[in-house]
């Protein structure tokens, strides 16, 4: 009788062992292609176990900056909220897989965005435009006050699209009249010259003098998006800078 409880107690114990999970041996993260992330981008790392069917908890995995983490399957889904070095850990069961590490740069605004937030932001203040004789979407218009003469006209100014520093330069009298606003693109130097901060055209054959009294430009030897009033200058015209961007 003793005997038979004796091969029971151990077929049992032999059964109990044999049902039991394996142990965790080791965890290993890796990624694909970690170089250009940009902020809310899906980042997704390979999660390898030994043995292979392990199955982490969510709660296992640590990341070093702020981010969206996900499970599913053998890959953890990582979305970046902030820009910066991230450094991911695994650790379970005492075993702790190896610090995968990639940065996460800021999303970066198209041009054509940028452009269009300018020209919207300008067109908010401005009439519709009217087509001067050359097909030019931007006019100078002229209202007439039946208390004032002819040559007191106000003069108003339309634009849809920047104008060019020759444009600038053949409208100035209307445009520094008007007391408006205009958006003008144009090349900035690599350096300022010798007489100040300049804007040129496109083939470099003229320029427009800028003058920054806010110090918003702080870039060069690129195009540039400019808003801000014209006045006269000498001879020439000048912009006095309210906005700028790099283009």
């Amino acid at each position: 009788m003793k005997r038979k409880q004796i091969m029971s107690l151990l077929l049992g114990a032999m059964l109990l062992f044999g049902c039991s999970s394996p142990s965790l041996e080791s965890i290993r993260l890796s990624v694909e292609d970690a170089k250009e992330i940009e902020v809310g981008d899906t980042v997704e790392v390979e999660v390898e176990t030994d043995p292979s069917d392990f199955e982490l908890d969510k709660e296992s995995f640590r990341v070093t900056k702020k981010a969206d983490l996900s499970l599913k399957e053998n890959t953890l889904l990582v979305v970046p909220q902030t820009a910066g070095e991230y450094q991911v850990t695994a650790s379970q069961d005492d075993v702790t897989s190896n610090t995968l590490r990639f940065t996460v740069k800021e999303k970066e605004n198209k041009k054509e965005d940028t452009k269009e937030d300018v020209k919207e932001e300008t067109e908010s203040s401005q009439q519709n435009p009217v087509k001067d004789a050359q097909g030019s979407d931007n006019a100078p218009e002229t209202s007439s006050n039946s208390n004032s003469s002819s040559s007191d006209n106000a003069i108003s100014w339309s634009q849809s699209d920047p104008l060019s520093v020759d444009e600038t330069l053949q409208y100035g009298d209307l445009l520094q009249k008007s007391g408006q606003s205009v958006w003008l693109q144009g090349d900035l130097p690599q350096t300022m010259t010798n007489g100040g901060m300049i804007l040129y055209n496109a083939d470099h054959s003229t320029f427009i003098s800028i003058e920054d009294p806010m110090h918003l430009i702080d870039f060069g030897g690129t195009n540039a998006m400019i808003v801000g009033k014209i006045k006269q200058q000498g001879n020439s015209y000048c912009v006095v800078v309210e906005k700028a961007y790099a283009l």
